[in-house]
Formats: structure tokens, sequence, C-alpha cells
């Protein structure tokens, strides 16, 4: 014999179910409403007549048959009989940042300009303002309300074991959110004097294309997630401090500076630039990238490394600094009349790396390329925090690190 659960003689869940079958059989009681409001001469309409309405369906009868796919081949509108190598926002490459250097004939400095790492010694964020950012860091990571399927988590001992998916905030979404809070942050502390002379914007697209060995066509067509912009231009490096003449850039071989950038004879060859050249806020400022794991990948599946992602930053400040110097000196100019700087901050919501780049010539590779070649400065990575989430039910940030918002404040304020 089997012991199951004791059920009173009128059980709650039978109960409960007789009684919504018995209120649902209920007519509503007539109030009256309606003939006082007839006698006082007051129409009477159906709700549903002014919020549904009509649409007439007109059949359509199609003549012939529907416009034949176009296929890409010779006769396609963007086919070039000259192969193209496009670098897009999935990409990275192979070397990451040595062949970046080779790329684009950079050379590159492990540390910040002298004058910003003074101003970062002499800034100093006010408490309540730290403690705000803290607050804003939980907000955007942690008590946003977005629940959605994150991203597919792979343990690196078990490749082809899926785990479970989870539900929670998406990487951009974090991104987006905590970037607004940091930019934010660094207009209050800034004020007024320095926030007039910037302009926010989003999802700006850049496309530049160059010509490598008189005959390779590399174009490169990427976008920042935002686009600061200011109504002067960045100060450029003395060049006779910082001389890139004197340095080597490195050597790939045997391996060719585009390896594993993707080949195609279906593409468009143009200069690409956001902003209209006469607009006031035009001169490119600082650029704020995203870099969650599954924005971007290897060709061969390999894991993305750390120097793989700098490279990245390293093309999209050139993409932006690039175009902006072929709007300003045409398509044909090689060492710039005055040199181009873009600041570029790039993060997956908590490590932030900071760099600078600094255009000087768009010769890349020939003779000219020894004589002038251009700058990056970059820093370590930093994370903003250790732990951030839900720890034994309660909302925790760990190992707070306010330099990333001293270094976001002192970029934003620079000139």
């Amino acid at each position: 014999m089997r012991f199951t659960a004791v059920l009173l003689r009128q059980h709650i869940g039978f109960h409960f179910k007789k009684h919504w079958i018995i209120q649902g059989k209920r007519v509503p009681a007539e109030t009256g409403a309606v003939a006082e409001l007839a006698a006082r001469g007051i129409p009477v309409v159906d709700p549903n007549e002014l919020t549904k309405k009509k649409r007439e369906f007109v059949r359509m009868e199609l003549v012939g048959q529907l416009p034949p796919e176009v296929k890409r081949d010779q006769h396609h509108p963007l086919y070039k009989s000259e192969p193209c190598y496009l670098f897009s926002d999935r990409n990275v490459l192979l070397e990451g940042v040595k062949q970046a250097q080779v790329l684009l004939n950079t050379v590159v400095y492990d540390e910040l300009p002298l004058k910003l790492e003074e101003r970062l010694e002499i800034t100093k964020i006010p408490t309540q303002l730290d403690r705000s950012m803290q607050k804003s860091v939980l907000a955007a990571l942690v008590f946003d309300a977005e629940q959605v399927k994150t991203a597919i988590v792979k343990d690196p001992e078990r490749p082809a074991f899926r785990l479970p998916r989870n539900y929670g905030i998406s990487d951009e979404r974090r991104n987006q959110l905590l970037l607004s809070k940091l930019l934010i942050h660094c207009e209050r502390f800034a004020g007024k004097s320095v926030t007039s002379m910037r302009k926010v914007i989003s999802n700006t697209s850049f496309v530049v294309p160059i010509t490598r060995n008189h005959h390779e066509r590399i174009q490169i067509s990427l976008k920042a997630d935002t686009f600061i912009t200011s109504s002067v231009p960045i100060k450029p490096l003395d060049s006779s401090v910082y001389r890139p003449q004197d340095l080597h850039l490195p050597d790939l071989f045997p391996v060719k500076e585009t390896v594993t950038i993707p080949i195609t004879n279906f593409y468009e060859w143009q200069n690409e630039y956001p902003i209209a050249r006469d607009y006031k806020f035009s001169h490119p400022h600082t650029i704020l990238l995203h870099c969650a794991p599954e924005d971007v990948s290897n060709l061969f599946e390999t894991p993305v490394t750390d120097d793989q992602r700098e490279g990245r930053a390293l093309l999209k400040a050139f993409a932006v600094a690039a175009a902006r110097a072929r709007q300003l000196y045409g398509d044909d100019v090689k060492v710039l009349p005055h040199p181009i700087t873009v600041q570029a901050v790039q993060t997956d919501s908590k490590w932030f790396h900071f760099s600078i780049f600094q255009l000087n010539t768009l010769a890349l590779d020939g003779d000219g390329a020894a004589e002038s070649r251009n700058l990056w400065f970059r820093k370590p990575k930093m994370d903003l925090y250790s732990e951030c989430g839900y720890l034994v039910g309660k909302p925790t940030l760990r190992d707070y690190n306010k330099n990333v918002l001293k270094h976001l404040a002192v970029f934003y304020g620079s000139s």
C-alpha cells in the first residue's frame, strides 16, 4: 500500500477551478449608464471601433516572374578584376601588434606620452565622484533588467562539450551601459568648458583603401562603437622628441603582412569618414571600442590573444585618422602637412586598454616609408574590478580600480 497526500473534503485546487468556472458565467449587470447618456444626447460608441482600424486588403497579381537573384560573378555590380584584402570588425591579425606595425608603418612605445603621464600624476578624482562611479558600475553590470541568453562559454580542456546557457545581461549592453556612465562622470569632472567642445556619436563606420607594393589592394572597413569628436584637433607630438624614423619595424619573415586577412573581388573602393568636413565638431578625438569574446575570432578558430586585441585597436585608430586625412588632404596624400592624433580605449567591461595613435604618413611601404613613420603609445591593460555580481545573494563589487576613471577623464580632457 502506498501512502498518498491527505486531501480535505474541499480541496483548494478543485475549489479555485470551480470558482473560476462559476465566475466566468456571470452576466454583467445593467448599471443604467447607457440610458442616462442617451437621455442627455451623448452618443455611446464601442471602443473597439475606435482602436481597431479597418484595413482593406487589395489583392495584387504579379505579372511575369520575380527578378532573378544577383549572382556573385563577373556581372555583379561590385565585382572588380583586382582582388582586395578586406579587414573588417570580425577579423584579427595573426601576429597581432607586430603585423599591424609592418602593415601600417608604425612604431610602438610601451608608455603614454610624457605630458599625459604628468597630467595623470596630478589628477585626483573627488571622493564623491568616485563613489558615484562605483554605484554606476553595479547599476550597469548587475542591476540592469535585460535577461537574454549570454555568450557561449567553452571549457578549453573539453572543447566539444556544450555547457548550459545562462540568462543575464548581454556583453554588448554591458559595455554600452558602462562606457556611457564613464563618459557621464568624465563630463562631470571636466566641466562645461570642456564638454561644450565635445560631441559623442555611436556606431560610426570608417572605410580606408590603401595600396601596398604598387598593386596589392587592402581596404580597412571598421566601426567605432562610441566616437568622441572635438571642435579643435589634438595637438600632435613633437617629432624631435619622439624620433620614429630611428626605430626599426619588426621582421615577420616568413609570414606576410597580409596573412589571415580575407581576400575578395566584391568590394567598393572608396574612402568614408562619417562627418562632413565643414562641421564644427568634425575633428576626431577619442574612440571607445567593445571587445567581447564573441566580437572577434581567428580565421583558424584558435583563441584570440591579448596581443591580437591590441593590434585590432591599433588598426581602428589608424582607420579613423586615415579616413580624416584623406578627407582633408585628398586621396593621394602621403606625408601629412599636420599629423592627426586619435585616442583609443578598448574594453570588455572588465579590463581597459588605453592607447594613442598619431598618423604622420600614409606612405606605408617603399622608400618614403623609412623617412617618416606613425606613432602608437600604449599602456598595459588594467582591470576595473576583480569581481562584480551577486555573491551569496548580495550585489558585490570587489577591488574597484579608480585609475580607470582617472585615465579616461584625462583622455577626455586632452587637447
